[in-house]
């Protein structure tokens, strides 16, 4: 087929071209979609078979362990020598409630009732279940379990005989199988669990089910119409949805006559696939309408600016450089012609930008020096400063080659470097294998505080996945502190008129860097200021001290930053304050108090330091009080 046009050229090439592709795909995503769900199904639930049958077996070895108890328990054996039914009565009674069974009786080996929980005046009469002891008997242990029928309904149930020394009764322990039952054992499957009696093409009753009151009806219903086979998944559809449901017998018995259905809704496990099914046909028909509406303008757009590039390529041809080329498509014909018109101002920008960048590192500082006037000095600007170091960063270097230790450092500076951007902060510098984040220059935030102490504990979080790496890799673990800072301090170009450093300057500075040193006196992994904290939004922190640092005659309260509000449980909140409460009364002096809420919280998490630290100063003080005019300053002399 000819075309004279090139607008029908492109359009029948690109949308034939698109449709071949997209139905292809279309048809055969959906295929495997739907063939994946029914086998992640049957997977799942095979899974799920197994683990059921591990929890009633080890259900069974529970009850067991029970009964053995009480067979060996010689107050039980007293109470059986009396003799009289009440006094043993009481004994099993006692023991049902300990052991949180919901049935015990006690069988002579006669085969006849002594004492039952469930019938308190049964006694003296023949046991309705001879199957259960004769088993029990034929037994290689003499010890059984099974699942039985009492007073219609299912108990889940174990015998021992009772040793006085010699086997003299048989005790039996049984809980009774209903809908908690049946909601446990969805707990470990994560699939809904019916328990059934009766037989395949029998009619069946439903015991217990984790199904919906309406679907639990319909369940039975269904399955006695149709033909279905132990351990092999069928589909069934009850009330307009279909589950894939697996038979599995609840016990191990000749006939399976009580049975338990493991279902997964056929439904939930399509609505992804269905999603995704609706995305590729929006996808199809967006591509196929853009495709043509795209194809019609690209082709209008091609030839008109060729026939303005071809005259004015004559123009330049004739030495005629005064005309400028009129195009302002954004494709490769638009910046082929802003590349003739603005090549002298392309090639200043280039040298003025490529002069920036070999002065300064982040993008966000190359932006703002683009913006102003380039020149020393600065400005006073509140800041919060973030500082980052290897914990024992020399005793690793010494033991790794020059190579380990650069890929190592790089990896690790890389992603860290990635969290702080991430956050909206700024890599200021990298000291070795120390880094110094500003957040709030010379780009500011209303939250720079959050942005830097969210930034911490992710670097923390990074950090954990890339040891697993570095493990694998052979390579050392890194442990790093952090301490963070807000203060006003000096932002702007530091250093000489042919190189600058745009960074920051004055005591908050030194305050960031001294409090990560303390990170690692007081075995935590972050440590703010009491500035960060007043203006930090949605943290939970711990004091924990208030210090002199070296260098500094001002004390400052310091943090640590636990965790994001709502993620702790109670008791990690309830450990909290008792710290806190602690930490009150040891300001107070009241050291037995203080020392008994520590050695409290210390057995607890015998781990944190923080708790040993107070527990020496408590010691100390007790031989030798600190006086009144102590107000709880610690004085650190070393960084």
């Amino acid at each position: 087929m000819q075309f004279h046009s090139f607008q029908t050229r492109l359009l029948v090439f690109v949308l034939g071209l698109l449709v071949l592709v997209q139905s292809s795909v279309f048809f055969a995503v959906n295929k495997a979609n739907i063939n994946n769900a029914r086998v992640q199904i049957d997977e799942a639930l095979e899974i799920t078979a197994g683990v059921f049958k591990k929890s009633i077996n080890d259900r069974t070895q529970r009850l067991l362990e029970k009964a053995r108890l009480l067979s060996g328990d010689f107050a039980f054996k007293q109470a059986y020598a009396t003799s009289e039914h009440g006094t043993i009565l009481s004994a099993l009674e006692n023991h049902r409630i300990r052991i949180g069974s919901d049935w015990m009786m006690l069988i002579s080996l006669t085969n006849n009732v002594i004492a039952d929980t469930l019938h308190p005046d049964l006694h003296g009469v023949t046991f309705s279940l001879p199957e259960l002891i004769k088993n029990v008997m034929e037994s290689e242990y003499g010890e059984t379990s099974s699942i039985e029928f009492v007073d219609g309904i299912p108990y889940q149930m174990v015998v021992v005989p009772l040793f006085t020394p010699d086997p003299s009764a048989w005790i039996i322990i049984g809980f009774v199988i209903d809908a908690t039952f049946a909601a446990e054992l969805q707990e470990l499957t994560k699939s809904h669990v019916s328990i059934v009696s009766g037989r395949p093409g029998d009619s069946l009753s439903l015991v217990a089910s984790t199904l919906a009151n309406n679907l639990q009806t319909t369940l039975s219903n269904t399955l006695s119409a149709v033909s279905w086979e132990i351990n092999k998944s069928i589909p069934l559809r009850m009330d307009s949805a279909d589950y894939v449901s697996l038979v599995t017998p609840l016990w191990n018995d000749k006939d399976n006559s009580i049975i338990a259905v493991l279902q997964r809704s056929l439904d939930e496990a399509m609505q992804p696939y269905m999603r995704l099914q609706v995305i590729l046909i929006v996808i199809f028909v967006s591509g196929l309408a853009l495709s043509l509406v795209g194809g019609v303008l690209i082709a209008r757009t091609v030839t008109r600016p060729v026939q303005i590039l071809a005259r004015h390529a004559h123009k330049i041809e004739e030495g005629d450089y005064t005309h400028y080329v009129a195009i302002k498509q954004k494709d490769e014909l638009g910046e082929l012609a802003e590349s003739f018109n603005y090549m002298v101002k392309g090639l200043a920008e280039r040298d003025r930008v490529r002069n920036l960048l070999g002065k300064v590192v982040s993008p966000a500082i190359a932006e703002e020096l683009l913006s102003k006037e380039i020149k020393l000095g600065g400005e006073e600007r509140e800041v919060t400063i973030l500082f980052s170091d290897i914990r024992n960063f020399t005793t690793l270097s010494e033991r790794q080659s020059p190579q380990r230790l650069l890929t190592l450092l790089n990896t690790y500076l890389t992603k860290i470097g990635e969290v702080v951007e991430a956050n909206g902060g700024v890599v200021d510098k990298y000291i070795g294998d120390a880094l110094m984040a500003l957040f709030g220059a010379p780009l500011n935030h209303d939250d720079d505080a959050t942005r830097a102490v969210n930034t911490a504990m992710g670097m923390h979080k990074t950090l954990g996945g890339l040891n697993v790496d570095f493990e694998q890799q052979g390579l050392p673990k890194l442990n790093i502190g952090i301490g963070i800072n807000t203060s006003v301090v000096v932002v702007g170009n530091m250093g000489s008129n042919t190189r600058l450093n745009y960074t920051v300057i004055g005591d908050g500075v030194n305050l960031a860097s001294r409090l990560e040193g303390l990170t690692k006196k007081y075995g935590v992994g972050v440590i703010v200021s009491e500035s960060t904290k007043a203006d930090t939004a949605g943290f939970l922190f711990r004091e924990l001290d208030r210090v002199y640092v070296k260098g500094k005659t001002e004390a400052h309260t310091i943090f640590e930053p636990v965790a994001k509000e709502g993620e702790l449980g109670h008791a990690d909140l309830e450990a909290l304050d008792r710290y806190h409460e602690a930490l009150k009364q040891y300001r107070e002096q009241n050291w037995d108090l203080a020392r008994k809420h520590f050695l409290a919280l210390q057995a607890k998490s015998p781990g944190d330091k923080i708790y040993q630290i107070y527990l020496g100063r408590i010691e100390k003080f007790i031989k030798a009080p600190p006086g009144s005019e102590w107000d709880g300053t610690f004085t650190h002399n070393e960084k």
